[in-house]
């Protein structure tokens, strides 16, 4: 939501990808009917009032079909409640915000476009038929992240999002109480009378265990030679975040408010995974592999292999992570390739200087949250964190603090500043005539107890040391961004800066409107 000792059965992973991704693992079956949003996830535990969540009286996920996931658990099914989808990324980003009483440190957003075997996950108040994927920052690291058109198989908690029911924050005749009250009478039963006449909830899959990536336009240097790719990153964690213990103590009838005491936060992710690749039959060279497992795993995983078939244009790997050890976490990145692939093209791209303009903070800089407009500075004025991307390839730039930046010479900055020199590079190969692109996000650090400034791979979870901050809403730096990925580089240096939002229509993609030429420009050399 924005702030706004029984084993498990054997789990077998089998995926494909020949230009489009292809499951060749069982799944739903297609034409299956759509979870209802308008009834269903009453029936399933949510309660529509924004009130009763900030109390933690009512849960903010639930899973989907709760009354057959308690039948399944109590028939010894540890995985009830769990699903896997297999299909597209179309969108992918990290949260502006989300709500502090149940989160760590913020979330990733993942949209994906289901293959028709998985198309029933997403309810009939899902947008465009998508779902989405949600997992705190912290628990995947960003050489895992997706970019827009990458195939994924993912999986997680299947659960309803209660924290959006409606068509907006306000309601139309009560002055926005009744989305405070238990069940949100008046929203409700519009719906009841006309159905439709509200969205209803979404499904997502949230958090997350599982997230398999297979990369477009991959290319790197594989037995000596760089060459376009078929690549896969897998990374497996048990790390659910508070927001597992959450449903599982929904599940339970447990409320939200001892959820982090009462209920575990950490998946099972024991059990057997095999993933496919093709290489296609376009050359008549020999078929070469490699594989990194990356330094982020704990776990060492029993059996691993990847294993040439006997089709001659797919590589299978394999392997099986044990069940008693939790939580565990494993990440291999997986590259297969013939040996006259076409050459591949590398291509350098360099952040050289990132100025932030307006802080988004201070009486100069009013916030644009709901209740009211003013000064934020209570501790700990202008604090951002940014993430980047270059065809796919993430890093975050850390935690900026702005009150200890020398201001900025040349702009001006009325609430202070800083410069960013070189604060990041990428180095990665591309297929030929695929061009570089480049994707900023940034989000400023209000929220209250929500420490994005440590907010990175690994990060400690809530504690006696995490700071209040201000009792705020996060504004909006902006993102450098064409529609759901990155704008597309040409040689040399280009200067961007976010779009930037109308008075009183503030979003997470533009610039707030206070921010006259952008919050923010960045210097991208691209080689």
């Amino acid at each position: 939501m924005s702030f706004t000792g029984l084993l498990r059965p054997r789990r077998i992973v089998v995926l494909a990808l020949a230009g489009a991704l292809v499951a060749l693992a069982a799944g739903p079956s297609p034409g299956a009917s759509l979870p209802d949003s308008h009834t269903q996830p009453l029936a399933d535990g949510c309660q529509r009032s924004d009130a009763m969540q900030l109390a933690l009286a009512t849960p903010e996920w639930t899973y989907v079909n709760r009354a057959q996931v308690l039948a399944a658990r109590a028939a010894g099914d540890a995985t009830a409640g769990n699903k896997t989808v297999v299909g597209t990324v179309l969108g992918m980003h990290p949260a502006g915000d989300d709500l502090y009483i149940n989160h760590d440190y913020n979330d990733i957003d993942i949209d994906v476009a289901p293959d028709a075997a998985h198309a029933d996950l997403a309810a009939t108040g899902n947008g465009g038929h998508e779902l989405g994927l949600e997992w705190e920052a912290t628990h995947i690291p960003v050489w895992a992240w997706p970019q827009p058109g990458d195939g994924i198989r993912a999986s997680g908690s299947w659960i309803w999002d209660c924290g959006h029911w409606g068509n907006g924050p306000a309601d139309e005749d009560t002055g926005g109480v009744s989305e405070l009250l238990p069940y949100d009478p008046e929203e409700t039963a519009k719906d009841v009378a006309s159905p439709g006449a509200i969205a209803g909830e979404s499904t997502e899959l949230h958090p997350l265990y599982e997230v398999a990536t297979f990369r477009k336009d991959a290319a790197d240097v594989i037995a000596g030679r760089a060459s376009q790719v078929s690549k896969l990153d897998v990374w497996i964690s048990g790390e659910g975040s508070p927001a597992f213990a959450e449903e599982e103590c929904a599940l339970k009838g447990i409320p939200p408010s001892a959820a982090r005491a009462a209920c575990s936060q950490s998946h099972d992710v024991g059990g057997d995974y095999s993933y496919t690749l093709d290489v296609g039959n376009a050359t008549t060279g020999a078929i070469v592999t490699s594989y990194t497992f990356h330094d982020e795993s704990k776990t060492i995983p029993q059996g691993f292999a990847v294993t040439q078939n006997p089709d001659g244009h797919t590589v299978t790997v394999s392997f099986s992570l044990p069940h008693d050890q939790l939580p565990q976490r494993f990440g291999v990145t997986v590259e297969a390739a013939r040996t006259d692939a076409p050459a591949a093209v590398h291509h350098v791209v360099t952040v050289n200087q990132l100025a932030i303009r307006y802080s988004l903070d201070g009486s100069t800089e009013p916030s644009q949250n709901p209740f009211a407009n003013g000064p934020e500075q209570t501790p700990d004025p202008g604090e951002w964190v940014l993430y980047a991307a270059a065809n796919g390839h993430w890093t975050q730039l850390h935690g900026v603090d702005l009150q200890t930046g020398a201001p900025i010479a040349d702009i001006a900055v009325p609430t202070g500043g800083i410069t960013l020199t070189m604060p990041a590079a990428f180095d990665y190969y591309l297929p030929q005539n695929v061009a570089p692109t480049f994707y900023l996000s940034g989000r400023e650090c209000d929220i209250p107890f929500m420490d994005c400034m440590r907010e990175q791979f690994g990060a400690p979870g809530f504690g006696a040391d995490t700071p209040f901050h201000e009792a705020g809403f996060n504004d909006h730096p902006g993102r450098i961004r064409s529609g759901e990925g990155g704008v597309t580089l040409s040689d040399g240096s280009q200067t961007l800066s976010p779009d930037v939002s109308l008075r009183g229509k503030p979003n997470e993609n533009d610039s707030d409107y206070t921010c006259v030429g952008g919050c923010y420009i960045v210097t991208v050399t691209s080689s």
